[in-house]
């Protein structure tokens, strides 16, 4: 017998490892230290550059 997803909201479930990722990285960066901070900040730009394009690109067009 097969069970249902932990998660049934299709957008939550596709998002949740990014999210997952984020709060890693916002872990990580409240113990990095000061020339690790600047390598950490830029990661987690990055990621939510991406994610933001990603979003951006996605949005039903009008």
């Amino acid at each position: 017998m097969a069970r249902p997803p932990l998660i049934r909201n299709p957008l939550l479930r596709r998002e949740l490892p990014w999210l997952v990722a984020d709060v890693v990285l916002l872990l990580i960066l409240f113990n990095a230290n000061a020339p690790e901070l600047w390598f950490w900040l830029v990661v987690l730009l990055v990621i939510l550059g991406y994610r933001f394009e990603r979003w951006w690109s996605s949005r039903p067009q009008d």
